[in-house]
């Protein structure tokens, strides 16, 4: 880690705990941010097709060049994450099947346990990540700016009946709220306690994540096709643009 990422991190930690002694009373003083991405009446529903949510982050149903797909939200997630958490899910695959990514979003209501350090779920169940790097994806609407996103590059072990196999994947995340973008996770905590504290506003960011199966060594072209489906789905349901402040 950086010498400014290292800071970064400790300035977070100290805003956490200043904002901790006063939590009580911002519970009662602050105002809820307006969320940087479009909800839509569509309901989501668990592996068991039962009714989770009424509404959801509305990620696009119809995408030129990709068959989309809805997909459940699974049971450990609407378990253990907070109930007003606003959630989205889709598979987009190719025409041709060739290339094949979920795209997932979880949005926080007024508990910011909603969100994680995106390694957590990942080593949980059992991805190792390689390596870790920040990547930027051009967008061209509503207007042209780079997204900076993080690119995790995984491995994991399966077991086959002729002995186990290594799969790759890569996975790629960001973090949006009402004016803010960012790749980082400690930047995003940073933001939050700081609008909480000064602004009396907690900002409702949502953590966007796009997964790719790929075959061990073609990550970089996986990531190519990834970063042309976040060009393509973006511009569709994120209302927050440009770099951030």
């Amino acid at each position: 880690m950086s010498r400014s990422a290292r800071l970064l991190a400790a300035l977070a930690l100290l805003l956490m705990g200043v904002a901790s002694l006063g939590l009580n009373h911002l519970r009662t003083a602050y105002r809820l941010g307006q969320p940087g991405v479009k909800i839509s009446a569509v309901p989501v529903f668990d592996e068991k097709s039962k009714l989770a949510r009424t509404n959801s982050v509305a990620l696009p149903t119809r995408l030129p060049g990709y068959r989309a797909r809805v997909e459940p939200m699974t049971k450990i997630e609407l378990d253990n994450l907070p109930p007003d958490t606003t959630y989205g899910r889709r598979t987009y695959a190719s025409e041709d099947l060739s290339f094949q990514a979920q795209v997932s979003a979880v949005l926080m209501g007024t508990d910011r346990t909603s969100i994680h350090r995106p390694e957590v779920c990942l080593i949980a169940q059992g991805w190792n990540i390689l390596h870790r790097r920040t990547a930027k994806v051009p967008i061209d609407r509503p207007a042209k700016y780079d997204l900076s996103v993080q690119r995790f590059d995984l491995r994991i072990q399966s077991p086959e009946k002729n002995g186990p196999v290594m799969r790759g994947g890569v996975y790629a995340f960001w973090f949006v709220a009402d004016g803010r973008l960012t790749d980082s996770h400690v930047q995003r905590q940073w933001w939050l306690m700081r609008d909480l504290i000064l602004h009396q506003t907690l900002q409702r960011w949502a953590y966007i994540s796009i997964f790719s199966e790929c075959v061990p060594g073609e990550e970089d072209a996986t990531f190519e096709r990834i970063s042309k489906l976040i060009a393509a789905t973006v511009p569709e349901f994120q209302l927050t643009s440009g770099p951030g402040t």
